[in-house]
């Protein structure tokens, strides 16, 4: 028998986790009790306990993103991953950070994405371009982490609030015609709050694209470090 990973993490709602798991990641079910549910997660075994009270998180930082403790998933090959991540963005998932690539041309390059279940817990699931370097250490490629105002960290966590609102990626906000609507403004906010920067100086033109919008919340971040200084 392969050897199997086993995780036993908390949840508020077992119907909200069942259609979570089962329905949207697309987990096997196993064993239910009135208080826990089993799940096939890719091969491996866990178990989602009803509690009355989700445990505390912590934020820490990995390759210059910040990223949600605690967490888990899988890393899983190309093909699984894409399959997923396409499953995911179709629907109402809770991303943390919309699909990307991190530490691209690196030892290590993975695309990833993080996203929230039904009860608040982070998971995340990756796909190594080369699966043997998930545990390399090769200092000789090291290279310093993405500044907080760069696109690299920025898009893929204003992809998400964008996804939030919207239930889909729009790389043309203005054709969309999303600034027609009150969402520009509660994009604004859930990026603001996200990020725990002051956006209210952001323009319409600003919010014309994704990529506009970035090079707005970068120069923000930005300003926020000056002022803090």
């Amino acid at each position: 028998m392969t050897s199997q990973f086993h995780l036993a993490f908390p949840v508020r709602d077992l119907e909200a986790a069942r259609a979570f798991y089962i329905d949207t990641i697309g987990c096997r079910p196993g064993r239910v009790t009135d208080n826990h549910l089993d799940f096939d997660m890719f091969g491996h075994h866990v178990v989602a306990h009803l509690v009355a009270e989700r445990p505390r998180t912590a934020r820490s930082e990995f390759a210059g993103h910040e990223v949600p403790i605690p967490h888990f998933g899988l890393n899983l090959d190309r093909a699984r991953w894409t399959q997923l991540a396409e499953r995911l963005v179709r629907t109402r998932c809770v991303f943390r950070e919309f699909p990307h690539v991190r530490m691209a041309g690196q030892v290590g390059e993975h695309a990833t994405l993080f996203v929230y279940d039904p009860s608040d817990n982070a998971l995340e699931f990756k796909s190594f371009r080369d699966p043997a370097h998930v545990f390399t250490i090769d200092r000789s490629q090291d290279a310093p982490p993405p500044p907080p105002d760069s696109d690299e960290v920025l898009r893929p966590r204003i992809q998400a609030a964008i996804h939030r609102l919207r239930g889909a990626v729009e790389d043309d906000l203005m054709a969309s015609g999303f600034l027609d609507s009150i969402g520009a403004m509660e994009l604004v906010a859930a990026i603001q709050d996200d990020l725990g920067v002051p956006l209210g100086a952001l323009q319409k033109t600003d919010l014309a694209s994704v990529t506009t919008l970035v090079s707005a919340v970068g120069e923000a971040v930005r300003a926020a470090g000056r002022a803090r200084a």
